[in-house]
């Protein structure tokens, strides 16, 4: 920690502004939050082991069952890209989990006491949010690949899918941030997030197809984010109607909006939390 704080503070007071030292300021607090993962790498788990228990399980236990009831009845191929939309959601939980963290145990009484840009620190969650994600996608694609999955498209089209994924993780990293600042606990912030999200998933077409649900839960199913998002990365990653590529503009604009209400939400929460 003495070393982060040495890096991060400015030599002069004109300094402390300067879109430079803030991004000096984020880049040593991203160092960290990297570091502070190092030293406990269990906090990586729902990033590395849980999409490979989830993508095992799903193929072996109900992919049987479940071809049947999806377009074109190859069910690896319809389920990847929903298990990127699942990993990459849900693992955006753990910037709440660890902004909440650092009130907790009051580090970001540390951070406020150095003359430092207040949102370096949120910056710096995000940062690390996506480098979380980012490792999480490597993971789950190598997985996939040995289970038989196949990209369908071209190189361009399937790190299309990735970064609009990532975008709409983006998205529920603020919803997650502005949790992490309003909740007492870290626990508390997986419990909310968990509440928010788990009916999102299953009300969805990551894992099954939306046609087979009864028609009042369609219609919930059709407008969920989630369901964009899992068919705008396969129209993406193995190709499919082109009426799905409207889902990718429709997943970006929940990205966009995500990101537009609860970035204010957050960083207003962050500056009045106590």
């Amino acid at each position: 920690m003495a070393a982060v704080t040495s890096s991060i503070a400015p030599t002069n007071l004109s300094e402390r502004t300067s879109f430079r030292s803030t991004l000096r300021h984020t880049g040593a607090l991203i160092r960290r939050n990297l570091l502070s993962t190092k030293a406990t790498p269990e906090e990586l788990m729902d990033v590395t082991f849980f999409p490979i228990i989830m993508t095992v399980m799903f193929t072996y236990v109900f992919g049987g069952a479940m071809k049947a009831t999806v377009p074109g009845g190859d069910y690896l191929e319809y389920l990847i890209p929903g298990i990127f939309v699942q990993m990459l959601s849900f693992g955006s939980i753990g910037v709440g989990i660890k902004l909440n963290s650092d009130f907790d145990k009051g580090m970001m009484d540390r951070f406020r006491s150095l003359p430092i840009a207040r949102t370096s620190v949120l910056s710096a969650h995000l940062v690390s949010s996506v480098l979380r994600l980012l490792l999480a996608s490597m993971i789950t694609f190598t997985v996939a690949t040995c289970l038989g999955f196949r990209v369908h498209t071209n190189v361009f089209e399937f790190l299309a899918g990735i970064a609009l994924l990532l975008g709409l993780g983006f998205g529920v990293s603020w919803l997650s941030l502005f949790i992490g600042t309003k909740v007492r606990s870290p626990q508390a912030v997986q419990g909310v997030m968990q509440v928010a999200l788990f009916p999102l998933m299953f009300c969805s077409s990551i894992f099954s197809s939306v046609q087979t649900m009864p028609g009042w839960l369609q219609a919930f199913a059709k407008v969920n984010p989630l369901t964009t998002a899992a068919d705008g990365a396969r129209a993406l990653m193995v190709g499919g109607p082109n009426t799905m590529g409207n889902s990718v503009w429709i997943t970006l604009a929940w990205a966009v909006g995500m990101s537009v209400v609860f970035a204010p939400l957050a960083l207003r929460a962050y500056n009045r939390h106590d």
